[in-house]
C-alpha cells in the first residue's frame, strides 16, 4: 500500500528535472540571441561610424564652400554700394550684371547654407545614434554576464533541487512562464528599436524631402540625382529596422490575433523567397488564446518556415493550421532536399527548440523527412479551458 506514494514522487522529480533541462536551454538560447542583438549593433556601430566619417569630409567641404560664397557675397554686396555710391558713372548692363551677379551669390549661398544645416542635423543624429549603440552593446554584455551567472545556478545549485511541483497544471504554468518572459524581452526590444532607429531614419527622410525641394527649386539637377540615391538607400533602412522589429514581435499578434498575423507573415516571406510556392491554410473556428499560447504557435510556425526556405531548398510550402475543440494542429510540408533523421547534426537548435516549445505547452511534436523526398513537421497542441479568453 505504500509504494505508490514513492514512485508519484519520483516521477516528479523527473518532471522537474524535465522542466530545469528546458530552463537551460532556453536561457541558453536567450543568451544566444543576447550575443546576436550585440553583434548586430557592433555592426551597426561600425557601419555609423564610417558614415559619419563620410558626413563630416563631406560637411567640411560644405561649410569651406560656404564661406567662399559668403565672401563672394560680400564683395558683391560692396559692389552694388559702389555703384550706389556714383550710380550716374556706370551704365545699365553694369548695374543689371551687378545685381544678378549678387543675385546668384546670394541664392547659391542660401542653398549651400541649407545643405550645411542638413548634413549638420545628420551628424548630430549619427552621434546620438553610435551613444545609443554603444550602451545598447554595454547593455548585451553586461547581460550576458549576468545570464552565464544564470546559467551557472541551473545547471549547478538548481538541479539538485528535488522539491515536487504538485500537479501537472504548476508544471505546465511553470513553462509558459518561461515562454512568457522570453516574450515580454522580445516586446520590449520591439519597442526600443521602433522608437530609436526607425524613427531617426524617418526623420532623415523628411530632411531629405526639405533639401530635394530647394535642389528642385534651383535646378540642381546632380544635386537632385544623388539626393534620389540617398534616399532609396535611407528607406531601405528604414524597411530592414521594420522587419527586424517584426521579427521580433509581431504587434498584429495582440491586436489581430494567430490567423492574421500569420497571412501577413507569409505575404512577407513570399516576397523574401519569390521562387518558393506558398500556400496557407486555416481550418476551424479560430479561438483567441492567452498571448503566451498564441506567441509559441506563432514561433514554432515560424521556425519550421525559416528552416524549410532556407535549409530544404524547395519549390513549395504548405503551411495548415486547424482549430478543433480542445485542441490545435499545425501542418507544415515542403518538398525539399529532406534529411536523414538518423543522423544527429550539431548546431541544429532550430528542431531542438521546437520540440521544447512544444513540449512546454504540452504538446507533441512529429518530424517524418527523407533525402530528397521533403519533410513533414505535424504539431499538437492541447488548449485547456483557461487558455480560450472570451470570444
Amino acid at each position: 500500500m505504500s509504494t505508490s506514494k514513492p514512485i508519484n514522487a519520483a516521477q516528479d522529480v523527473k518532471h522537474l528535472d524535465k522542466i530545469i533541462n528546458n530552463m537551460i536551454d532556453n536561457v541558453s538560447d536567450s543568451k544566444s540571441q543576447i550575443f546576436e542583438i550585440g553583434e548586430q549593433s557592433r555592426k551597426e556601430h561600425d557601419a555609423l561610424v564610417k558614415e559619419l566619417q563620410l558626413v563630416r569630409q563631406e560637411l567640411e567641404g560644405i561649410i569651406e564652400r560656404s564661406d567662399t560664397l559668403e565672401l563672394a557675397a560680400r564683395r558683391s554686396r560692396g559692389r552694388l554700394a559702389e555703384i550706389s555710391r556714383a550710380f550716374n558713372q556706370y551704365g545699365e548692363a553694369d548695374v543689371r550684371h551687378a545685381y544678378e551677379t549678387a543675385n546668384t551669390i546670394q541664392n547659391d549661398l542660401s542653398i549651400v547654407r541649407e545643405m550645411e544645416r542638413q548634413m549638420k542635423r545628420r551628424r548630430n543624429e549619427l552621434e546620438r545614434r553610435l551613444v545609443q549603440l554603444q550602451t545598447t552593446i554595454q547593455k548585451a554584455e553586461n547581460l550576458i554576464g549576468q545570464v552565464t551567472v544564470v546559467l551557472n545556478y541551473l545547471t549547478g545549485d538548481l538541479k539538485q533541487v528535488g522539491e515536487v511541483i504538485a500537479s501537472a497544471r504548476e508544471q505546465r504554468a511553470f513553462g509558459l512562464k518561461i515562454i512568457e518572459s522570453l516574450e515580454e524581452e522580445r516586446k520590449r526590444l520591439s519597442r526600443e528599436i521602433h522608437d530609436g532607429p526607425a524613427q531617426t531614419l524617418a526623420q532623415v527622410l523628411l530632411g531629405l524631402d526639405v533639401v530635394e525641394r530647394v535642389g528642385q527649386k534651383e535646378g540642381m539637377e546632380a544635386s537632385h540625382k544623388e539626393l534620389q540615391k540617398y534616399r532609396v538607400m535611407v528607406q531601405g533602412a528604414l524597411g530592414e529596422v521594420r522587419r527586424i522589429i517584426y521579427d521580433l514581435r509581431p504587434m498584429s499578434l495582440d491586436d489581430l490575433g494567430l490567423v492574421p498575423t500569420l497571412k501577413k507573415y507569409f505575404h512577407r516571406v513570399n516576397s523574401d523567397f519569390p521562387s518558393i510556392r506558398m500556400n496557407f491554410e486555416s481550418t476551424g473556428r479560430e479561438k483567441r488564446l492567452q498571448s503566451r499560447i498564441e506567441a509559441a504557435l506563432f514561433r514554432l510556425i515560424q521556425e519550421a518556415m525559416q528552416n524549410a526556405c532556407i535549409h530544404a531548398n524547395p519549390t513549395q510550402i504548405n503551411v495548415r493550421l486547424e482549430y478543433r475543440e480542445d485542441k490545435v494542429l499545425i501542418l507544415v510540408i515542403d518538398d525539399g532536399k529532406g534529411f536523414d533523421q538518423s543522423v544527429t547534426k550539431e548546431g541544429s537548435y532550430g528542431l531542438i527548440g521546437m520540440k521544447e516549445r512544444a513540449e512546454l505547452l504540452e504538446g507533441e511534436l512529429i518530424i517524418r523527412s527523407e533525402v530528397n523526398s521533403g519533410t513533414k513537421i505535424l504539431i499538437n497542441i492541447p488548449i485547456h479551458q483557461e487558455d480560450v479568453l472570451e470570444q
